[in-house]
């Protein structure tokens, strides 16, 4: 059985951060901007070593070091401009601008304006406007928000054209109809949902903002475009960076199971089960989700890991059927997150009740480090997750205390045996095994 081995230390105490003053803000931006600027002309002089077949390209360490200059740099300049504007400028933004230029994004995203936009020159506003049937006037006034941010420009008067920024909202289209149609409603039902004494019925803001007393699942279950949305949202988020599929594939010795089941409990439209069919071919994957989600799922799966690949409809709150409880392993990946303890406990023990000797849990979930352990910018966005989990499930983001303590009250055999945050990930692998083994 492939082991995770150990590698992650939660820590009891954290020292307090350093208080930036603007000059140390001002030094640390020089310097990581210094850094990335001759790294650039470092790794164009080694992508032209590649090309000519002279060299090896950048290594894994040269790229982790850019990739903390740049975090470091980004972290120095958002301090450096809330030191400048002061607190009381930072919160009037905050709460004035920032709710708009978030509208703005929605209304862009929406009617799918980027899309209408030519990649190269411009169109009127009032052209704009036509395709999508609203006044030119109002669009105009939507548009120059969003401009503040850089999202479009406005090279003559009354026509628009593409930045950077702008012509990525058609490739974020999931995302951004996650985030904005139904996360950002969820958030402004918080204070309604404190007011009204979380009651057992209704366990999120998201319930209370969308006037149901369905859970997301269950609300997003009878809408089969909004369940087929939030797997295509899952897909993009997890197709590059610290939440990447891969690091699922090379954070665990799967090579070492040899022919055997893993169980994707609640995989969505398999495309993790997909990346680990193809990377290891000794390996039988069965996806468990939704009945919803069965065609989608059915269209992901290549025709070359047909039959080694399959979707079965199920709900992990339900026992687990013969076909699966023979799992060498049971992979609960961004799923445990989503649930209130209670929940994930009911989850674990349809698991741990079908054990067989030998046989892993592998929960891939973030562990949330203690506030000031890490750099802020990866701060900003753990919170904030941890923020959306309560706001459009009712669930939580978990320390390693918080996870252990869930793991025994599931089931007091359930033994931690390793757990590893591959490099780069923002996810850790936390293997489960039973300690009568």
């Amino acid at each position: 059985m492939g082991s995770l081995g150990t590698g992650l230390v939660s820590p009891a105490t954290t020292p307090p951060r350093q208080v930036d003053t603007i000059d140390t803000l001002v030094d640390t931006i020089k310097s990581c901007f210094y850094f990335l600027r001759h790294d650039a002309s470092l790794q164009n002089e080694q992508q032209k070593a590649v090309n000519e077949s002279k060299g090896p390209s950048k290594t894994e360490n040269g790229f982790r070091e850019s990739l903390n200059a740049r975090t470091r740099l980004v972290q120095a300049c958002r301090l450096l401009i809330n030191a400048l504007e002061g607190p009381t400028e930072t919160s009037k933004n905050m709460a004035l601008v920032d709710k708009h230029s978030l509208v703005s994004l929605q209304t862009i995203n929406h009617y799918r304006i980027a899309e209408l936009v030519p990649a190269n020159g411009d169109i009127s506003i009032e052209a704009l406007a036509d395709k999508v049937k609203l006044p030119a006037d109002t669009l105009a006034r939507i548009l120059r928000q969003a401009m503040t941010y850089q999202v479009f420009r406005e090279p003559r008067n009354g026509y628009i054209s593409h930045t950077v920024t702008s012509m990525e909202i058609p490739r974020l289209e999931p995302l951004l109809t996650y985030q904005l149609e139904v996360c950002l409603p969820s958030s402004l039902g918080l204070i309604r949902w404190l007011k009204q004494g979380q009651e057992d019925a209704i366990k999120s803001p998201f319930q209370v903002a969308h006037h149901t007393e369905d859970s997301w699942w269950e609300y997003a279950g009878k809408r089969p475009s909004l369940i087929q949305g939030y797997g295509r949202y899952m897909e993009l988020i997890t197709n590059g960076g610290p939440h990447d599929v891969s690091h699922v594939v090379r954070g665990f010795a799967w090579e070492s199971l040899g022919e055997a089941l893993v169980v994707d409990i609640g995989g969505a439209n398999g495309f993790v089960s997909v990346m680990l069919a193809d990377a290891f071919p000794s390996l039988t994957l069965m996806i468990q989700d939704s009945t919803n989600l069965q065609e989608v799922a059915d269209a992901t799966i290549p025709a070359h890991l047909k039959g080694r690949v399959t979707f079965t409809p199920h709900s992990f709150f339900e026992p687990q059927k013969s076909t699966s409880r023979g799992a060498d392993i049971f992979l609960l990946r961004h799923i445990l997150h989503d649930w209130a303890d209670e929940d994930c406990i009911t989850i674990l023990r349809q698991l741990t009740q079908c054990l067989k000797p030998g046989a892993s849990i592998i929960v891939a979930e973030q562990v949330m480090s203690m506030p000031g352990a890490v750099d802020r910018e990866r701060e900003r966005v753990m919170r904030a997750l941890d923020m959306q989990m309560m706001v459009q499930f009712g669930g939580k983001e978990r320390t390693l205390e918080d996870w252990e303590g869930l793991f025994q009250r599931a089931d007091e055999s359930l033994e931690m045996v390793g757990v590893v945050k591959p490099d780069g990930s923002a996810d850790s692998l936390i293997q489960l095994k039973k300690s009568s083994e």
